[in-house]
């Protein structure tokens, strides 16, 4: 909403300077608002306000839980419940696209509240992941049922709940995760693509690199980092070299060479710092690879991709002065250490300034190219 706001107003100074005639600022006008509202404030404030009435009603009903009879409270959970699906449902069917996704996230949260009420009541056996792997399930089949966006965000992010608390306690059974998560994403992937969640592609990409890290961390498995570095590093590079080709694939190539690259970055930094992988913690020469991937994210993509600039700005920064505490530090005082300091963060502006300016002359390149 504000971004339209805005386009408006720079269509409308382009149209007075004479950049654009009156027919091209019509049809920019005409196709900002053939784009609808977007996701605003208004969005925001609705789930917000929704995750908080779902929060009052739940607590009110926790707090007379032991008062009540079991029908009743059975009851309460399946009234919040079927409110938020079929309120959902009803706002839906009258065009209200905003207000009909804050209810299902209503009806999603009394689903989760609900398998633990229901379980504590009965005491029936069981662990938190299992009850948040059929929370997410749940989730899942409303999101299919309902099309809805929201709830296939949610069910992720109910996915990522589940990956967490599969860390205790500890079991054989609590294992699953490593087949289960990778199966979820297959099945949320379809699920993004039949209800076009846009946002829940964001939340499946950071599932995947938190997936990543906890089955390395968790059992010391290094050939997940290896999958995990080839696979960022094919994504960054089919942006980087075809983006045309990945975005017919895909419709997504700036976020997956984003994603990727970020992919590769984690892979490095943890092999830098990871005893079990190279003999030497804080392998500066590891280092030096990551400065170097860095800088070939800007040459590749810094011109077209934002997401990859400034993490390749944020990773070479942060390097260059880890790399300088490692081999300077330890040699030379604290005032030369902080001058030195001083002097590469300097050099890291020029650095920056300059690199800007050049990616800027090669976006307009291949803009007029184009």
């Amino acid at each position: 909403m504000i971004v339209g706001f805005t386009l408006r107003k720079h269509i409308a100074r382009w149209q007075r300077d004479g950049l654009i005639d009156d027919a091209t600022a019509d049809r920019l006008r005409a196709d900002i608002a053939g784009q609808g509202p977007g996701f605003g404030l208004g969005n925001v404030l609705a789930i917000l306000g929704v995750i908080l009435l779902g929060a009052a009603l739940l607590s009110l009903i926790a707090a007379n839980w032991e008062a009540m009879p079991r029908l009743v409270r059975v009851g309460l959970i399946f009234a919040v419940l079927w409110c938020g699906y079929l309120g959902g449902a009803w706002r839906a069917n009258k065009g209200d696209r905003i207000f009909s996704e804050a209810l299902y996230l209503l009806g999603a949260i009394a689903f989760g509240a609900g398998i633990a009420l229901v379980g504590q009541m009965y005491h029936l056996s069981g662990d938190v992941a299992s009850a948040a792997l059929l929370w997410a399930g749940g989730t899942v089949v409303a999101a299919l049922l309902l099309r809805s966006s929201t709830l296939a965000a949610t069910s992720i992010v109910i996915a990522g709940f589940y990956l967490v608390a599969s860390l205790e306690p500890e079991t054989a059974s609590r294992l699953s995760y490593i087949w289960i998560v990778p199966v979820f994403a297959v099945i949320a992937s379809g699920l993004i693509w039949y209800t076009g969640a846009q946002v829940a592609r964001h939340f499946l990409a950071v599932l995947a690199l938190l997936f990543v890290c906890i089955v390395h961390f968790d059992r010391d498995v290094g050939v997940v980092l290896w999958m995990a570095l080839i696979a960022g590093l094919g994504l960054f590079l089919l942006d980087a070299l075809y983006p045309d080709v990945l975005d017919r694939a895909t419709g997504w190539s700036i976020s997956l060479g984003a994603y990727g690259f970020l992919a590769v970055q984690m892979v490095l930094l943890i092999f830098q710092f990871n005893d079990h992988i190279f003999a030497q913690t804080r392998d500066v020469m590891t280092g030096v690879v990551i400065l170097a991937v860095a800088i070939a994210g800007l040459a590749l993509s810094g011109h077209r991709n934002l997401a990859i600039r400034w993490s390749a700005y944020g990773l070479f920064s942060l390097e260059v002065l880890y790399i300088a505490f490692e081999t300077i530090g330890t040699m030379i005082g604290t005032a030369g250490f902080f001058l030195t300091v001083g002097v590469l963060v300097l050099l890291l502006a020029v650095f920056v300034i300059r690199m800007e300016r050049r990616l800027h002359r090669k976006s307009l390149v291949k803009g007029a190219a184009s």
